[in-house]
């Protein structure tokens, strides 16, 4: 067991800021402000990943190869290994809290007229039928969501600080949903993120889940004899109808916008492999809108991202935009500007994960504070942002009174390396690498599960942003004491413009606040004994 001042040290390793640890203890204890992040890569022994990689010492490592496009037609059709539809479920989980199980309760005829939506062909009737029904005691065809599993696993947490005058995290309900449901060797995953606060957005995500999952676990392993999925192509078929069973969901349980992702993973048939399907060679394919992203860790080749066609890595991205949901955007549409289909192939022991954005823009390195936007970013966004409003409506998230903005960047930052575009998307995954590979402390082990993975990727998450929580839960926002010593509660008007008054401190340390949650899946062809852990 790692001592505390190891374990911190590793910390800190990982965050590239030496002086971080003395600002989050001066923070409320009588220094105005932390004192500024600096770039040091010499008091790092051997130097750290950050600084190897903007000295061109460190370069990315390429996985294979990941395609996208917007329709099935854009992806090359490979066969698949018959699916068993014997096969048993032998994990799932979903949440936060009861996540997926909390909508459709009535399981009600999902007959909502929506013609505007053509990202897809009309179900055939007989589909349409087969998605508004389940067995007794299933709910999106799987007895028990709780069975989690070191191999399929999910967790889902806020990072918001605590309202003193309430004690409830701000952003209360959770807007973000996860539902993974594991196979021998197959796996389905889901992962929502609710646009703004809200029940409406906790609902949004949480039936987008729903209805996605219960529609592939239908279409993916409860097909007729002779018929079904065969091959990608008919994969993504199935992915696309399931989205629109999502959105149908969504507008049925009356929520809000929402993103998703949905990945299924999936043995590959081997040309010579005849009717024997024990096979290390695996496919995964995700179909994806707004900016909730799907990953594979290989011990091998590193972290990469599977959605990386949903958006340009080589343009600066505004994280308050969401670039696309489902849910009534427009009238009853849903905005899909972004939605893409994507595929790479897998192997034994890989991790497939999703991550909302409270997961991965911090581990973004100018959320991080270990670098800066060129000096134009911000007049070009700008003038990007305009550009977008006026061909297209933007799915914003609620900023908070600008509180949250993880781009501010101060002038104390001036000393931190300049970082374009497509190097803030390779840092972001040579940081995941890094903490996955080595752990916290830097002397590994490396993660070996599903489990490990999201304990890892949240930890760090819930480590990087408490400064800022540490800082917004000061009980001087949110109280005045009178003379004779009593503490009195401030107008809500006085609490705003104290909280905006911070707004300079929360800029200078690293994290975004968010909800973040993480669902992974460890790659593989499992026996009984392999799942009874």
């Amino acid at each position: 067991m790692p001592s505390l001042r190891k374990r911190v040290a590793g910390f800190m390793r990982q965050l590239s800021v030496s002086n971080l640890a003395a600002a989050v203890e001066n923070i409320g204890h009588g220094e105005s402000s932390p004192r500024s992040p600096r770039n040091v890569p010499q008091d790092l022994p051997g130097g750290c990943f950050i600084t190897r990689y903007l000295n061109g010492l460190e370069i990315k490592m390429e996985g294979p190869v990941i395609l996208h496009g917007r329709n099935p037609e854009e992806l090359p059709s490979y066969p698949l290994c018959t699916l068993d539809n014997g096969e048993e479920v032998f994990a799932a989980l979903t949440g936060p809290d009861l996540g997926l199980t909390t909508v459709n309760l009535k399981q009600r005829h999902l007959s909502i007229s929506d013609p505007d939506v053509d990202y897809i062909d009309i179900l055939e009737q007989s589909d349409h039928e087969r998605t508004g029904t389940t067995s007794d005691g299933e709910i999106a065809c799987v007895s028990d969501w709780f069975r989690p599993h070191d191999l399929a696993y999910g967790v889902a947490t806020t990072l918001y600080e605590k309202n003193p005058t309430t004690n409830i995290n701000n952003g209360e309900p959770i807007a973000d949903c996860f539902g993974i449901s594991a196979r021998p060797k197959a796996a389905v995953l889901g992962l929502a993120d609710g646009v703004n606060w809200g029940p409406k957005a906790s609902i949004a995500a949480r039936a987008a889940v729903h209805g996605s999952i219960e529609y592939l676990n239908k279409a993916l392993f409860s097909s007729a004899p002779g018929g079904g999925v065969t091959t990608t192509r008919d994969v993504f078929v199935a992915l696309l109808r399931s989205f629109h069973s999502a959105h149908s969901l969504i507008l049925q349980e009356q929520g809000m916008l929402t993103t998703l992702t949905v990945c299924a993973v999936l043995p590959l048939l081997r040309t010579n492999s005849g009717s024997n399907c024990r096979t290390e060679r695996y496919v995964a394919c995700t179909c994806n809108v707004g900016d909730s992203l799907a990953y594979v860790y290989s011990r091998r080749t590193g972290v990469r991202e599977i959605t990386q066609g949903s958006h340009d890595i080589h343009c600066m991205r505004d994280m308050r935009d969401a670039l696309g949901a489902l849910g009534p955007v427009d009238g009853s549409n849903p905005e899909l500007n972004n939605l893409t289909l994507s595929m790479t192939e897998v192997e034994k022991g890989d991790i497939v994960f999703l991550t909302s954005d409270g997961i991965s823009d911090n581990f973004d390195p100018v959320v991080g504070k270990f670098a800066i936007l060129p000096t134009n970013n911000t007049a070009s966004s700008d003038k990007s942002v305009k550009h977008e409003g006026q061909s297209r409506t933007r799915t914003r998230r609620k900023s908070a009174e600008n509180l949250r903005r993880s781009d501010s960047i101060g002038s104390s930052n001036s000393g931190l390396p300049v970082v374009e575009a497509y190097q803030r998307h390779e840092l972001t995954l040579l940081r995941m690498e890094d903490l996955l590979r080595r752990g916290v402390s830097g002397e590994g082990p490396p993660c070996d599960n599903a489990r490990r993975l999201c304990e890892l990727l949240l930890d760090f998450a819930v480590r990087i942003t408490a400064a800022k929580r540490r800082i917004l839960e000061d009980p001087d926002l949110y109280y005045a004491q009178q003379k004779d010593g009593h503490m009195i509660q401030l107008s809500k008007l006085e609490q705003r413009n104290r909280r905006k008054k911070m707004l300079e401190k929360i800029s200078m340390v690293p994290g975004k606040l968010d909800h973040a949650t993480v669902v992974a899946y460890t790659v593989g062809q499992y026996t009984e004994s392999d799942t009874n852990l």
